[in-house]
This record gives C-alpha cells, sequence and structure tokens, in this order.
C-alpha cells in the first residue's frame, strides 16, 4: 500500500504547479459553465409547463420585460431570451454581451389571477393548501404582485445579468485553493515538514483543507451578502417606482413565507422564521442575507427618493 501511496505522492511533488493551474481552472470552468450556456439548460430547468406543454411568453410579459430593459438602459446589441417559468420569483443565467445571450425567466404567476387557481388542489412539502383559510388566503395575496413590484423584481435580475457579477461569484473557490496551496507549501518549507514522517504532513494538509474551506465559505458568502445589496440598491435607485416596487416584492415574499410557516406547521417552523426569513441551513454559513435586511435597504432607497433633501 505505501509503494502506491509514494507513488502519488512523488507525482503530485513533481507536477504540483500544473495540477493547481488545472484544478483552479476547472473549478472557474465548472461554475462559470451555468452562465455560459444557460440555453436550454436554465429553459428546461424552469420551463412552465401547463397541460403538459412548454407555455409560450405570453404577450403581457413580453411587453413588461421590454420596459424593463428600457428602464435599466440595455443596449440593443445584448442579447437576452426571456420564457415563463413555474418559478414564483424570476430566475436568469448567462452574459448579454456574448453570443450566447442571457436567458431570463418571467414567473407566470405575474399574469395573476389567470394562472393562480385556487379551484384547484396544490401541495407545498406534502401538505395540501387550504386557500380559505387565512394563512392560504395570506399566500394567495403574497403572490399577487402590482406593476411596479414585478418590474423591480425582473429589473434586479437584469442588473445583475449587466454587471457581469456571475464572473465575479465563480472566482472565490479558485482563489481559495491557490491561497491554501501557496500558505501550505509556505508552512510546511517554514517548519520543515518534508523532511518528516508522511503522516505528519497528511495531518498538516487535512488541517489546511478545513481552514481553505472556511476561508472560502466565508468569501463566497461575504461575496454574496455584497453583491445582493448593492444589486437592491442599485435597482431600487432606478426610480421611486422602483424603490417603492422593491418594498412591495421583499414584504411580499416575507408575508409569503409567513403563509407557509403556518401552512406547514413543525416543519415550517424549521423553514422559515417568526419574522418571515429563511432558517438558515448550516449552523456556521448565512448563505443570503435576510429578506428583512433587503427589504430595510431597499426602504432607505425609497425614503431617500421621496425626500432626496434630507438624505
Amino acid at each position: 500500500m505505501a509503494g502506491p501511496l509514494w507513488r502519488a505522492a512523488a507525482f503530485v511533488q513533481r507536477h504540483r504547479t500544473g495540477l493547481l493551474v488545472g484544478s483552479c481552472a476547472c473549478l472557474f470552468g465548472a461554475q462559470i459553465s451555468y452562465h455560459l450556456f444557460p440555453d436550454p439548460v436554465v429553459r428546461w430547468l424552469y420551463q412552465y409547463w401547463p397541460q403538459g406543454q412548454p407555455a409560450p411568453l405570453f404577450p403581457q410579459l413580453q411587453s413588461l420585460f421590454q420596459e424593463v430593459l428600457q428602464d435599466v438602459g440595455v443596449p440593443s446589441s445584448h442579447c437576452y431570451k426571456p420564457f415563463t417559468t413555474f418559478t414564483f420569483q424570476p430566475v436568469s443565467a448567462g452574459f448579454p454581451r456574448l453570443p450566447a445571450g442571457a436567458v431570463v425567466g418571467i414567473p407566470a404567476s405575474f399574469l395573476g389571477g389567470s394562472v393562480i387557481n385556487t379551484d384547484h388542489p396544490v401541495v407545498i412539502h406534502g401538505q395540501k393548501v387550504d386557500w380559505r383559510s387565512p394563512a392560504g388566503t395570506r399566500l394567495r395575496d403574497s403572490l399577487t404582485l402590482s406593476h411596479d413590484a414585478q418590474k423591480f423584481a425582473l429589473a434586479r435580475e437584469v442588473v445583475y445579468l449587466e454587471s457581469g457579477a456571475a464572473a465575479l461569484q465563480a472566482l472565490p473557490a479558485p482563489a481559495c485553493l491557490a491561497g491554501t496551496w501557496a500558505l501550505s507549501v509556505g508552512a510546511k518549507h517554514a517548519l520543515g515538514l518534508y523532511g518528516g514522517p508522511m503522516n505528519l504532513r497528511a495531518a498538516f494538509n487535512l488541517v489546511a483543507a478545513v481552514a481553505g474551506f472556511v476561508a472560502y465559505a466565508f468569501s463566497t458568502d461575504s461575496l454574496t451578502h455584497a453583491l445582493e445589496g448593492w444589486l437592491d440598491r442599485r435597482t431600487a435607485s432606478l426610480s421611486a417606482a422602483y424603490a417603492q416596487g422593491g418594498v412591495e416584492f421583499y414584504e411580499k415574499i416575507l408575508s409569503g413565507n409567513l403563509a407557509l410557516r403556518s401552512l406547514l406547521g413543525k416543519y415550517g417552523e424549521k423553514l422559515y422564521t417568526p419574522s418571515g426569513n429563511i432558517v438558515p441551513r448550516h449552523w456556521f454559513r448565512i448563505k443570503h442575507l435576510p429578506y428583512t435586511t433587503r427589504r430595510d435597504s431597499v426602504l432607505q432607497v425609497w425614503r431617500v427618493a421621496l425626500n432626496p433633501g434630507h438624505s
């Protein structure tokens, strides 16, 4: 057993630079590929299929999306491919400046009552929704957004795609891998571990890998928080109407989560907090900003837009 292990260690030692570069490139490529080839992957994952057929992009949604593109100031040369999605929030991926373009999934629920049919049974996490109950009524109301709220939700995705933030989000993984490798090699040289037992180096590598993962988790979550906050403020700053729509959008999300918390009982309490935020799945990570924080940030922009002299 020692023979193959030693040969593997020797191979890594001889080609460690090439392996590091290749690993970093693969990590970056794996995370960015979703945006380089968004169609048909994203469309296949999120396409709305009523009655067994993919729903076309309804004229109302097409008009709404074109209005948002004009408000954001997107150049006509940028390629966008909108489609109808079954989700309650828009989804997006891609780079509009590249030939493959970007795709934006517009929720079918933006059509309002024509899609949200309370006569048909709806099951969420194994629980049938009683639309006549107070929680069911609240959930139904949370899915109905005003025109300004819909525009904010779509504009946020467009601003994200136009900023090219997807490439920035793919950087922490290869950067942390390269940093962990460089610091690990330097520390082992400084401590003289290369002349010691392999078991000691293996234990040190394990500790370095754990430290590298912690650094990756912290940098990724911090970057996501900063981007989400910037996207909300940038979108809300388009106009007072957008800011007002953003406040409504996050209020409706919080209201819908509270309705689900009530409808799902004990399971709902594990998913959503009493304020309507999502309970973090990891005790040491908060991957996204709380919805209450995002709402308050947009609310502040709205207040400044209404009273510019008091900013």
